[in-house]
């Protein structure tokens, strides 16, 4: 009997040593403060070098096509996005489909330094471009891994959004903390001493009208255990008839990502 107390004594031994050496058996301390949260997870955000987004949206925006100063309202239900953005090497892969604006899907794919582009309006082909270039021909579709979330970080640390912690919820397979930020035209306006132009996500087809004339309500998700982004859901009002409301769910954070330039017989101007 006292040996076999003896060797299950050494065996729980053995396991903890061996959780230990995994890190197991530590967790990262419960954050309680809203801007404590936000810092954390825009530190990981800022380390990253891989993540995959998944956006959704509804509603609509007033959006001016023209030029002409007066918008029209831009129908959104049903909008959808996703992408792999190799944040370390700059390239990203995007699919997307608009059916209020004409039926539109498309996708984007960004190789060393090029895009390649192609919609249910332009044909099978893709088109290529410079990157350079791309961003004033694909003003709603060139995912820029690199500023989306350089401007999703700098949002996320910005002073004055008073952020206030909800109630802990479950995401997937972990927990996450809740963060809500609700923001007023005039808080927009307020924030960073009056800077203009908030620092938002970029390279998503999602238009945002002017923000000095909207209220904008975000609910934050990060999980607990990692400090990584789970997930961002704004809602935009305008005062009008134009509402949007766009979630983006982000997951396989530093995963390997495999991004490649399309076939050439599947490139316009290809062989």
């Amino acid at each position: 009997m006292l040996r076999l107390r003896r060797s299950v004594l050494a065996s729980a031994a053995a396991a903890s040593i061996l959780v230990a050496a995994c890190g197991g058996g530590q967790s990262a301390p419960e954050l309680t403060d809203p801007t404590e949260i936000l810092t954390a997870a825009a530190g990981q955000l800022a380390e990253a070098t891989s993540v995959h987004v998944d956006l959704t949206a509804d509603g609509s925006i007033d959006l001016d096509l023209t030029g002409s100063g007066s918008g029209a309202p831009l129908e959104l239900a049903d909008t959808t996005a996703s992408a792999d953005l190799d944040i370390s090497r700059g390239d990203a892969r995007l699919t997307f489909a608009l059916p209020g604006v004409l039926g539109l899907r498309g996708e984007v794919i960004v190789v060393d330094g090029t895009a390649y582009a192609k919609t249910s309006l332009t044909g099978p082909l893709y088109q290529s471009m410079p990157l350079d270039e791309a961003g004033a021909a694909l003003p709603s579709a060139s995912p820029d891994a690199e500023s989306m979330l350089a401007s999703l970080t700098d949002f996320l640390t910005q002073s004055g959004l008073d952020p206030v912690k909800g109630a802990d919820v479950e995401c997937g397979t972990t927990s996450c903390y809740v963060v809500t930020i609700a923001l007023t035209p005039e808080g927009l306006s307020s924030l960073d001493g009056g800077d203009a132009g908030l620092a938002l996500p970029s390279g998503l087809p999602i238009p945002i009208p002017d923000l000095g004339d909207v209220s904008l309500d975000l609910v934050i998700q990060v999980e607990k255990p990692t400090r990584n982004l789970a997930g961002l859901t704004a809602s935009i009002s305008t005062g009008g008839p134009a509402e949007l409301t766009a979630e983006l769910r982000f997951s396989k954070w530093n995963e390997s990502v495999s991004i490649s330039a399309p076939p050439a017989d599947e490139v316009q101007g290809g062989s």
